[in-house]
């Protein structure tokens, strides 16, 4: 213990009382004992943070990715935003000790590859790309590639509505759908490292084909992509919205958030729209909710920040409706009370478990 102390790692944070002997002394992590970076790198957004070994925030920026510009500009400006990011800190470089980065392709962690990225144009730029040795190379500190799903559930882990519970599922809509699982207060990846592909449930061996291959997945049919997609065609097709207006005559201009408005007006096609995105992410969520029994879900993305009020009586109901009768009762639904950092925010958790390591071993 006191050899950390001497090392600077940890401080005397307190003494516990004891009835007996030496009172115990409280240790804790010194909050300058080394900062992170951590990477949200999102089809529409890049959000970047700074935060301690701890996890208190000092630093937080979101920009474009631009994805369609293509992989190396969209990289480019991703090393150039960290940069930035360290600069405007004030803190010294030489006190980073580690970069967390997500993304929301198919990950192989153990190798920090980002495998493919099933999004519309995106497959051949994104296929066996070495993210996590980009990052190495250029900044020189321990790096981590996730899921950015699974860096947002580590986040509700540690940060939100997931503290203090051992099991719950995270549920992510946005312009894709995945979730990530955590059983015994551990993330759960599986062997291969891809638990948690819940938008490439088939809901509709009929419905539309998917990037992945597949016809009918739920990301077809109920992520904000489809959302948009079905309100602006229904729109080109001459149905009367609201939606029309907010967008100030540019469909392509339509977002989540406004269809959320608008259905809050009580707009006819929004609300149907929604409200069939919802029952298709409810019936899916039933059999999850069979085969894993969870004890708390959890729903954050884009979808569930627009209005989150729409969606939760909804999905109880049809859960219920289509659960086993004891799971249905146990199992509570929450919405996400993080922001829309939070997928850097876990990952900047996610590589301060090994930097805290190294620290320790170093010590």
């Amino acid at each position: 213990m006191q050899n950390l102390i001497d090392k600077r790692l940890v401080i005397e944070s307190g003494h516990n009382s004891s009835a007996f002997g030496r009172k115990p002394v409280s240790l804790s992590l010194r909050e300058d004992a080394g900062f992170l970076v951590g990477v949200d790198l999102g089809s529409f957004y890049t959000r970047v943070v700074i935060t301690d070994v701890r996890g208190t925030l000092v630093y937080k920026r979101e920009l474009k990715t631009g994805m369609a510009d293509g992989r190396d500009l969209v990289l480019s400006r991703t090393l150039k935003a960290i940069h930035k990011a360290i600069d405007d800190s004030g803190k010294p470089r030489n006190a980073f000790k580690g970069i967390g980065i997500g993304h929301s392709g198919v990950i192989d962690v153990s190798k920090g590859l980002v495998l493919s990225f099933p999004r519309p144009g995106q497959m051949a730029e994104w296929k066996n790309v070495p993210l996590r040795d980009i990052l190495e190379r250029e900044f020189g500190v321990a790096c981590l590639l996730e899921d950015s799903v699974r860096a947002i559930a580590t986040a509700e882990k540690h940060f939100g509505l997931g503290t203090g519970l051992n099991d719950f599922i995270y549920v992510d809509v946005g312009m894709g759908i995945g979730a990530a699982i955590f059983i015994d207060g551990k993330l759960y990846r599986g062997p291969g490292g891809s638990a948690g592909e819940f938008g490439h449930m088939t809901v509709d061996e009929h419905g539309p084909l998917c990037c992945c291959g597949n016809y009918g997945c739920l990301e077809t049919l109920a992520s904000c992509a489809a959302i948009i997609q079905s309100v602006k065609s229904a729109i080109e097709k001459g149905v009367d919205s609201k939606v029309r207006e907010l967008a100030q005559g540019d469909l392509n201009r339509i977002s989540i958030e406004m269809i959320g408005q608008a259905a809050m007006q009580n707009d006819g096609l929004s609300f149907r729209v929604l409200h069939e995105a919802v029952s298709h992410i409810a019936i899916a969520l039933a059999d999850v909710v069979n085969l894993l029994n969870p004890h708390v879900l959890i729903f954050g993305g884009a979808l569930f920040r627009s209005e989150p009020e729409l969606f939760l009586e909804p999905l109880k109901r049809t859960i219920k409706q289509r659960a086993l009768e004891k799971s249905a009762n146990e199992v509570q639904l929450k919405i996400s009370t993080l922001g829309s950092e939070a997928g850097a925010l876990g990952a900047g958790r996610l590589i301060s478990e090994i930097v805290v390591e190294r620290l320790h071993q170093e010590a």
